[in-house]
């Protein structure tokens, strides 16, 4: 009797002992989401294109990630679609009809957010590329 006992205690034992090796506390953050900045209005600038042309730009950053870009401020729409950010970068991915291409605009936000500066590709023509800078 005694030993079944003993082997009883042990193996309540080793279910003890198993158990609390296998719950290991789980470091992962629980608010994994990303930290994002509000870059909403109208940016106003230049671009200049990979071939020398210098052309003006403004961007429209509204509700729900919407992007809206035209010649001037008060001109009518020429181009849409979506834009993403973090505290420190801008990403718009917009449609042009006029050439039917799809652009990336890729850039940093500067002086307190009120600039963006990058980049931009056309995704449909590859050898249309260049650079941006824009002003709130």
């Amino acid at each position: 009797m005694k030993k079944n006992l003993v082997i009883y205690l042990m193996l309540i034992a080793f279910f003890c002992l198993s158990f609390l090796f296998a719950c290991k506390k789980d470091n992962t953050p629980t608010d994994t989401t990303p930290t994002i900045c509000d870059v909403q209005g109208t940016y106003s600038g230049t671009t200049l294109s990979s071939s020398g042309v210098l052309n003006t730009q403004t961007y429209r950053l509204k509700n729900n990630n919407f992007a809206v870009g035209s010649v001037t401020s008060t001109g009518p729409s020429v181009t849409f679609g979506g834009y993403r950010n973090t505290c420190d970068s801008v990403y718009l991915s917009v449609y042009y009809p006029t050439n039917s291409s799809y652009y990336l605009l890729q850039g940093k936000l500067l002086n307190n957010k009120s600039t963006i500066t990058g980049t931009y590709s056309n995704l449909t023509t590859p050898s249309d590329f260049g650079t941006f800078t824009m002003t709130k």
